[in-house]
């Protein structure tokens, strides 16, 4: 009995447990039922076309099962995650498919989403690891909720321009509704603005919880649009956060871009998108940050440079050294867009150092101790990153002073053919300077210069080419016109005889007048305020007072006029016996005729040391350069080029036609409703009554109409860009042109900066001829929207992975949905089209400018990762004059000769007074 007891016991317990297992099991396919009827119900409704029409009784039933299945429900905790967590997966597009009043579950996801966002992925893992066990299901646990926080962001990223956008209109919560159905008027009231509070540091927090790369990246272009979204809508209502002291954009600003710097630096592809971000909020115009944050970032991509090329040999990858190329880039960008950081000590000091240590592979201060230049070597950790910091070092010395001018570009197009109408029949003489710069210099005509030696100076180095007009002075320009006298006139009085010892006084107190006028315009230091002010102690001065020395030696002072009363009668004595003897007097040295012709190329080249005796004597010796001995390294190296060689000037010009800035192109578009490719849009630019206006506003604002024919930048086409324009066609106005004009024949729109040169044009036709190296970008308006842009391409354009289309479709909220095509989304692993993200919801008055940057930085992007493939301008420049120089040195072993071909050949110039005292032509352009 005992037995068969424990048995029945046994088998009852084994049933009971069978009994809950089954249970268990019917419990969960329940919530995979359920999670599934809200996930088949979504996927319905997220498919709909957006300008397809549902009926309201549709809509109303499908939010309130929604607004059902959002509820978290005490008690019934798995079940209720699990359906919302399905409906996440599910709703990526229903805020941008044109479902009316979709808004009014808004509060309802941003609850879901905020459980998310702000939950640690190991946090989640050990809610369901006693659901689901084995170290298989953990890793599937983990991928489901990353997907689930990707579809959170994407949720914020369609909702986050609506509080801005809307903004006082008034919102009514669902949850309102439902309670209060039967007093419908007691039912608070709020409006889109109060979601601002909500979904900004929501943001926030995302990216510090998260620890997927993409998305991460994915969250840097959604604050990326919520910090232009705050600084433009603090702008408008400056006035009442000035009232109350506060200034809660900038504070979002300050904490986004520190948030974003530390978060990139643990990938290497995250961190190029963090420094995508970080470009594109500092050349916004509206995200004005404190100095202090920009320090605070400049100061973090010095240390990571710092950091990176310090490892190991073997983790020096092209991948990493991409990294620091980029980071070298945003550094420059950073100087530009805020100079006034390198007014501060600091800054400039870790800007030196990272030159430093790209260019060298060492710091000259370390903790081994101080090196110095000359006993250094040259071990930079790659061609790339050394051409980089080069660059860096460009920017930081040739536009300190200028960093406000943004027409550098254009002053970059000026060559020897600008300067003909003003000079008569002298030429260009080129000369090669340390192997790696052209120098082309021609004398100006006194006649232009008010009679002063002055030269134009064409610089063409590695990167770019500038154009100065230098001027020789012997006095600053601030002090007045002094009166010069000439040495070699004797002054006689009215009857021819030798002047009197008075009249020379008279001359040389007029000397002396000369020198004081001269003086006055100084600032005086204490050694001259002794004579004209009233310092009497001599241990203030550097130079001590008559009276203190006189009181000093007054013993010694007494002998030597003792002396002098000696002396005095026995110089008398000579002169004496000297007109008695008659002896003839010696005539006079005259000093030489002034020089009136300066060779202003001879005082250039000396004068900057270009022409020392010992680089001549290397040259003349055919000695070879030792860049290992530092007194080879710091000489100036010469060489003069034979520019009356045949296709010398053909190769000059071949030279310029390298671009050392970044040129990207954006073709546009415009399809309608019922046109599949792009070969149908080419006629609707014809009426363009029939066209968005906001598109036509869009167009606009991409940077200023040029005629193709005068316009000496970036064009498109490189057979059409980097011309010289005549100043008399340049400065012919010129008409209005249509839309239909911009067609990148006739006329496109220019943008430009520093280091960036943007074309965009609406073509008439799809040429397959790529004919630039750079990525092709098109800017597709879609009346109709599409999922697969690539189907819009040409069939033979398929083949071509270097085609990335940006779509553009308006909402009926008067928002766009942007999407991209599978090439720009291929690079977007590293988000390269920040602050474009595909999906992305975004108002008109900022549409313009991301749509700039996106094309910026997919060119960028393109450039960086084909580093292996194609040169930089750095090396085609490079590669060019180094060709130059080969080719055309001039060489001679007779050193008398070398000088007369440099200083004694260049025509003389024509020597006419000048007319006018003006001096326009004297200015220095970079």
């Amino acid at each position: 009995m005992a037995i068969r007891h424990k048995f029945l016991t046994s088998l009852t317990s084994r049933t009971n447990e069978t009994e809950k297992t089954i249970d268990v099991q019917n419990e969960r396919l329940m919530d995979e039922a359920f999670a599934k009827s809200f996930a088949t119900i979504c996927t319905i409704f997220s498919s709909a076309q957006c300008d397809e029409f549902i009926h309201p009784e549709f809509l109303s039933r499908f939010y309130y099962v929604i607004q059902q299945g959002l509820r978290f429900y005490q008690g019934d905790e798995q079940r209720s995650q699990a359906i919302i967590e399905s409906i996440l997966l599910h709703s990526g597009d229903l805020f941008r498919i044109n479902l009316r009043g979709i808004n009014i579950l808004i509060p309802l996801y941003l609850d879901a989403i905020e459980y998310y966002l702000q939950t640690d992925v190991q946090a989640y893992i050990n809610n369901h690891i006693n659901a689901i066990k084995g170290i298989t299901n953990t890793s599937v646990i983990r991928d489901r909720f990353i997907r689930i926080r990707l579809k959170s962001i994407q949720i914020l990223m369609s909702i986050v321009s609506l509080p801005f956008h809307y903004e006082h209109l008034e919102h009514h919560l669902f949850e309102d509704y439902l309670e209060k159905s039967h007093d419908v008027q007691t039912i608070t009231k709020k409006t889109f603005s109060e979601f601002r509070l909500k979904i900004l540091p929501l943001l926030l927090m995302a990216l510090q919880t998260e620890h997927d790369i993409v998305n991460a990246q994915s969250l840097f272009g959604v604050i990326r649009l919520a910090c232009s979204l705050a600084a433009h809508y603090e702008r408008q209502h400056a006035p009442a956060y000035a009232e109350i002291g506060q200034d809660p954009a900038s504070e979002y600003l300050s904490h986004a871009v520190i948030l974003i710097c530390d978060k990139g630096t643990n990938d290497s592809h995250l961190f190029l998108a963090a420094l995508d971000t970080l470009i594109s909020i500092v050349t916004d115009p509206i995200c004005v940050l404190p100095i202090d944050i920009w320090k605070n970032v400049l100061k973090r991509l010095c240390t990571f440079i710092d950091t990176q090329l310090h490892r190991s040999p073997k983790d020096h990858t092209r991948e990493m050294h991409s990294t620091c190329v980029a980071t070298y880039n945003t550094l420059i960008t950073l100087i530009i867009e805020r100079p006034t950081l390198l007014d501060d000590y600091e800054n400039l000091f870790k800007l030196c150092e990272i030159i430093e240590l790209g260019i060298s592979g060492e710091k000259a201060q370390s903790s081994d101790g101080l090196v110095f230049k000359k006993n250094k070597e040259f071990h930079p950790a790659s061609q790339r990153v050394a051409e980089a910091a080069e660059y860096l070092m460009f920017v930081l010395f040739e536009h300190k002073a200028v960093l406000h001018l943004k027409n550098d570009i254009y002053r970059n197009w000026l060559d020897e053919s600008t300067f003909e109408n003003i000079m008569t029949s002298s030429s260009f003489k080129y000369f090669a300077i340390n192997g790696n710069t052209l120098f082309a210099m021609n004398e100006l005509p006194s006649n232009v210069n008010n009679g002063m030696p002055a030269i134009i100076l064409l610089c063409r180095g590695l990167y770019g080419k500038n154009v100065w007009t230098l001027n020789f002075r012997h006095n600053p320009l601030s002090n007045p016109p002094i009166q010069s006298h000439k040495s070699n006139e004797r002054i006689t009085n009215e009857n021819g005889k030798n002047p009197s010892p008075r009249t020379s006084n008279v001359n040389i107190d007029s000397k002396d007048k000369i020198l004081t006028t001269h003086g006055t315009k100084n600032e005086r230091t204490k050694s001259d305020a002794s004579r004209h002010s009233s310092f009497h102690h001599s241990s203030e001065l550097s130079i001590p007072t008559l009276s203190s020395i006189i009181k000093r030696d007054e013993e010694k002072l007494n002998l030597f006029r003792t002396l002098k009363v000696k002396q005095i009668p026995i110089e008398e004595q000579a002169i004496q016996r000297a007109h008695v003897s008659d002896e003839k007097l010696f005539s006079e040295c005259k000093p030489p005729e002034r020089q009136k012709h300066f060779e202003g190329i001879r005082l250039f080249l000396s004068h900057y040391g270009f022409c020392s005796l010992d680089s001549m004597d290397y040259l003349m010796n055919g000695k070879h350069w030792n860049d290992s001995k530092s007194f080879d390294r710091f000489q100036s190296r010469i060489q003069l080029l034979n520019s009356n060689a045949e296709n010398f000037m053909d190769d000059i010009k071949k030279l310029d036609k390298i671009s050392p800035t970044l040129y990207c192109t954006g073709q546009i578009y415009y399809l309608k409703k019922n046109q599949h490719t792009l070969l149908e849009s080419f006629s609707n630019l014809k009426i363009l009554e029939q066209l968005n206006p906001d598109f036509l506003k869009m167009v606009s604002q991409f940077g200023s109409v040029v005629e193709v024919k005068r316009h000496c930048g970036w064009t498109g086409n490189p057979e059409t860009s980097w011309k010289t324009v005549p100043l008399t066609q340049s400065s012919t106005n010129s008409k209005t042109k249509t839309l239909a004009e911009i067609n990148g024949h006739d006329s496109i729109l220019y943008w430009m900066n520093l280091t960036t040169e943007m074309a965009f044009y609406l073509p008439h036709h799809f040429s397959m001829d790529n004919q630039s190296s750079e990525m092709r970008i098109l800017i597709v308006w879609l009346e109709e929207f599409r999922d697969d842009l690539d189907s819009i391409l040409p069939e033979q354009s398929l083949k071509h992975r270097d085609i990335s289309i940006i779509g553009i479709h308006p909402l009926k909220n008067h928002l766009f949905r942007i999407s991209l095509n599978s090439s720009a989304q291929r690079m977007q692993s590293a988000c390269a089209s920040i602050p474009l993200i595909d999906g992305m919801v975004l108002p008109r008055y900022i549409l313009s400018f991301f749509l700039r940057q996106a094309v910026h930085n997919l060119s960028r992007r393109k450039r960086l990762e084909d580093s292996q493939s194609s040169q930089t301008a750095y090396s085609l420049r490079k590669t060019r004059i180094t060709k130059i120089i080969e080719k055309y040195q001039n060489r001679t072993d007779n050193l008398d000769e070398f000088f007369q071909n440099i200083f004694f050949l260049s025509t003389t110039t024509t020597d006419i007074e000048p007319t006018t005292q003006s001096n326009s032509i004297i200015n220095v352009q970079s």
